[in-house]
C-alpha cells in the first residue's frame, strides 16, 4: 500500500509540472503544491472514505483545501484518483475553466470549498464537523493550512472554539514547509507550531509529511476526545531539487527546459 501511494504521489507531482508549463497564465503556484502531495495522495489513497465515482454524496468524508493558492495540487490529486478526468485537469486556468488558480466550489468535481483568502478554510471545515457531529453522523472532516497560513488571526480564534465544543471529527494538517510568499516562516514570524495547538487543548502530533506510513500512523491517532492536528514537516517543492526550498517558485512559470528536467528527476524512479 505504501508503495502504491507513493507512485501515486509522484504521478500527481509530474501532473503538478506538467499542467503549470502549460498554463496560460504568467505564473503558477507550483512548490506549495509539491509540499503537499504525499499528504493528499495518503488521505486520497488510503484514509478518506468517500466513492469517485459519486463524489457529491452526503454520506462521505470530505477534504477543505484553506491553502488555495495550491489549488493545482488539489486538482492533480482529484485527477489521480478518479475524481476528475485528465481532459478536465488540463484546462486549469483556461478562459471558463472550472480550475482556476484558486478553487472555487464545485462538488461534482470533488471541490467543497471557494478558497484564495488565506485562514478561512479552518472556520468552514470547523462548521462542517460541528453540523455533522450534531446530527450524529461518523464522518470526518480533513483540512489543510499552511504554516505561514498560521499567522492569521483567524485560525486561533477557530481553534479555541473547536477545543471548546471538543470537535472531534475535525483533523487539521498544518503543511509545514518553512517557506511562504515573503520568505522563510522562521524570519516573518516564528512561532512554535506544537506548543501552540498543545495550549489550544488540541490533540498534537508532529510527523515527517513525505513518510506515507508516519502520515498513516498520524491519520489513524485517536482524536482523544478533541479535534486533531497533524503538524506534516515537509519540503516546499518537493521532488524537483531545483524547486525545493526555491522561494522563485512560490509562483512562477515552468519553462520547457525545466518542465523537462522535473520530468527526469520525477521518472527517473517510477514503479508503474
Amino acid at each position: 500500500m505504501t508503495q502504491k501511494i507513493q507512485d501515486a504521489a509522484r504521478r500527481i507531482r509530474t501532473r503538478i509540472v506538467n499542467v503549470a508549463h502549460h498554463a496560460p497564465s504568467d505564473g503558477v503556484h507550483v512548490s506549495p503544491a509539491l509540499s503537499m502531495t504525499d499528504i493528499l495522495s495518503t488521505l486520497y489513497g488510503s484514509v478518506m472514505r468517500y466513492d469517485p465515482q459519486n463524489i457529491t454524496r452526503r454520506e462521505r468524508d470530505q477534504f477543505i483545501l484553506s491553502k488555495g493558492h495550491a489549488a493545482l495540487g488539489l486538482y492533480a490529486t482529484l485527477c489521480e484518483y478518479g475524481i476528475i478526468s485528465e481532459a478536465q485537469l488540463n484546462e486549469f486556468e483556461i478562459n471558463g475553466s472550472v480550475l482556476q488558480v484558486h478553487p472555487t466550489k464545485h462538488p461534482e468535481y470533488g471541490i467543497d470549498f471557494s478558497g484564495g483568502s488565506l485562514a478561512q478554510g479552518l472556520s468552514f471545515a470547523t462548521g462542517l464537523a460541528l453540523g455533522r457531529r450534531l446530527k450524529g453522523e461518523t464522518w470526518q472532516t480533513y483540512v489543510l493550512v499552511g504554516d505561514g497560513e498560521c499567522n492569521e488571526g483567524a485560525i486561533w480564534e477557530c481553534a479555541f472554539m473547536a477545543a471548546h465544543h471538543n470537535i472531534d471529527n475535525l483533523t487539521l494538517i498544518v503543511d509545514r514547509n518553512g517557506l511562504q510568499s515573503d520568505g522563510f516562516t522562521r524570519d516573518v514570524m516564528s512561532m512554535d507550531l506544537e506548543a501552540l495547538w498543545r495550549a489550544c487543548h488540541w490533540e498534537t502530533i508532529v510527523c515527517d509529511g513525505h513518510d506515507i506510513a508516519a502520515l498513516q500512523a498520524a491519520f489513524n491517532a485517536p482524536h482523544q476526545g478533541k479535534p486533531k492536528v497533524i503538524i506534516a514537516n515537509t519540503v516546499k517543492g518537493k521532488g524537483v531539487s531545483f524547486m525545493e526550498n526555491n522561494k522563485e517558485f512560490h509562483r512562477n512559470r515552468v519553462s520547457a527546459q525545466q518542465l523537462t528536467d522535473a520530468l527526469g528527476e520525477l521518472n527517473g524512479g517510477q514503479h508503474d
